[in-house]
């Protein structure tokens, strides 16, 4: 997993939730990651949700503890916290989900792979069509 680099307290800083940190989230924060970025997504955070999040992502991407403890207090908590939640919610969602370059062999959305392609059409098969569904006297609506 690679982390994510992002545009934040006046620079661009990697960002990166190993498993280990995680965990620390975790005990931190007393949930789970998923459920901490369910808290940020709704609003319904806690004030350790947003400030260990980027604490220990900014760790994760090679920053001294010093130094990460000094941004996130100078950029999170002596400003509005508001202003943080996002940048909580991508440093959890790039651990969570990763990213298109986290996921070797996988097609990008909307693309068939050539050995699919290949295996479909040795069965007989042909690609799906791009022009939608097709209606049956079954299921139209009128």
């Amino acid at each position: 997993m690679k982390g994510v680099e992002l545009t934040w307290a006046g620079g661009v800083h990697d960002f990166k939730l190993t498993i280990d940190l995680l965990r620390g989230l975790q005990d931190k924060c007393d949930a789970g990651p998923q459920f901490i970025l369910e808290r940020l997504g709704t609003r319904r955070w806690f004030i350790n949700d947003i400030t260990e999040t980027i604490r220990f992502g900014l760790e994760g991407g090679g920053l001294h503890k010093e130094a990460a403890r000094k941004l996130v207090k100078d950029f999170v908590e002596d400003r509005p916290l508001t202003e943080s939640v996002m940048i909580a919610q991508a440093v959890l969602m790039s651990a969570l989900f990763g990213s298109e370059d986290d996921m070797p062999g996988e097609p990008a959305a909307g693309e068939v792979s050539q050995s699919a392609t290949r295996s479909r059409e040795a069965s007989g098969g042909s690609p799906a069509s791009t022009n939608g569904p097709a209606s049956s006297p079954e299921t139209s609506v009128e």
